[in-house]
């Protein structure tokens, strides 16, 4: 009985002036419509989504998507196109009765807030193109960057291990000629091992992408050793210059090298580079020129320097100066003659005499060259090997042992 008449007086309570109420609730409506549309209004944005391959057999892959992106537009609230950026929309590509070769399959947007309308004017096709996947095994090399410390040699580089299996499509697999890790040896002096990443390489030394490894990291080893060492500067060795020309200018980089060995290192006190051939130079060249090292020593690092010569006409309106070590008798045609070698620096060096030196009265020509039994080199004194700074090593690439 109670539970009827309190029934009974709610139904009183909600015919009683129901219009007013009605009126009520429709304003409420009105009113959060309103305010929701002021905070969060509709909207329209256009965002681009990759199309992703879906269902596709095991043994093959995608190596080409045609539209590989698609422009989707978004109706909704603001606040439900901000979720919509977070990268779930995507286009997917159904590859279910797919085959290698080029197959023309439906795409279907996919990851879409249940509150955001996509609007109509998409691509609804995509050409994809597959191949078989295959498995290689291929060996790991490493490229060697830097040089280690002063006093220091690289041993041994071991990777371990020294054979990765590349996993891809065909196309990919077959061009990739080795593996790579790059390992850098600048400032070592004392032994290493690190982990490092492997990446795809062809036969033109560019990067494969699209194939997996498997390990995809290797351990590198590097062994390093100390060893009796030496820095020396470089003694370029220039040979003659055309007739009615003088060398001006000698300069090497770098200016010093460093050597090591364990018989008579301390007795060296420059290293002389092999003579290089100027019979034609009118004007400035550099030449990549090789060390001339004592048979038991040996170079730490490139085992060649960059010499930079310049050579201009001869001055004082007489004739050229004759080729070293054919000069017109004794000293006195070649007393005081100042047609030298000029580094860099400004001071004068190679065939420059003083009077005295002149009336000494050996066969030398005059021009201040070594002139042993009329050979045809300039030594640069030692102190004035040139003036271009010490230049890095390029990179060393090897097999891990």
């Amino acid at each position: 009985m109670q539970l009827r008449r309190a029934w009974r007086e709610l139904l009183e309570r909600v015919r009683h002036n129901w219009p007013l109420k009605l009126l009520s609730l429709v304003v409420a409506v009105v009113l959060w419509y309103f305010v929701l549309n002021a905070e969060d209004p509709q909207s329209t944005q256009t965002i681009t989504v990759p199309v992703v391959p879906v269902n596709m057999a095991e043994n093959l892959e995608a190596i080409g998507i045609t539209p590989s992106s698609v422009e989707l537009r978004l109706r909704g609230r603001q606040s439900a196109l901000r979720q919509a950026e977070a990268g779930r929309i995507r286009m997917e590509a159904n590859l279910r009765n797919a085959e290698v070769g080029e197959n023309e399959v439906p795409l279907r947007v996919a990851g879409v807030p249940i509150n955001v309308r996509v609007m109509p004017g998409y691509s609804t096709s995509a050409m994809v193109e597959l191949d078989t996947v295959i498995e290689r095994t291929r060996p790991v090399l490493y490229e060697r960057l830097g040089t280690p410390a002063d006093g220091f040699v690289i041993d041994q580089i071991a990777i371990e291990p020294n054979e990765v299996t590349v996993r891809g499509a065909t196309t990919a697999v077959r061009e990739v000629a080795w593996v790579g890790v790059v390992v850098d040896t600048s400032g070592l002096n004392a032994t290493v091992s690190f982990d490092a990443e492997v990446e795809a390489r062809n036969h033109r030394d560019v990067v494969v992408s699209g194939v997996s490894f498997s390990p995809s990291r290797v351990t590198v080893t590097v062994s390093v050793s100390q060893v009796n060492v030496r820095s020396v500067p470089v003694r370029p060795i220039i040979g003659q210059p055309p007739s009615g020309y003088a060398v001006t200018s000698v300069s090497t980089s770098p200016l010093v090298v460093t050597i090591t060995g364990d018989g008579g290192l301390q007795q060296v006190e420059s290293v002389a580079t092999t003579e290089v051939d100027i019979s034609g130079l009118r004007g400035t060249k550099t030449y990549p020129v090789p060390l001339n090292v004592p048979g038991t020593l040996s170079v730490i690092g490139p085992a060649s320097v960059q010499v930079t010569v310049t050579t201009q006409p001869a001055s004082g309106g007489g004739p050229a100066a004759p080729p070293r070590g054919e000069g017109e008798g004794g000293g006195g045609g070649g007393g005081g003659r100042g047609d030298g070698l000029e580094e860099e620096s400004g001071g004068v060096v190679g065939n420059q005499e003083s009077d005295s030196d002149a009336d000494d009265g050996d066969d030398t020509g005059g021009t201040g060259g070594t002139g042993e039994d009329g050979g045809g080199e300039t030594e640069l004194p030692e102190d004035n090997a040139g003036s271009s700074s010490a230049t890095t090593p390029g990179p060393v690439r090897g097999p891990g042992t």
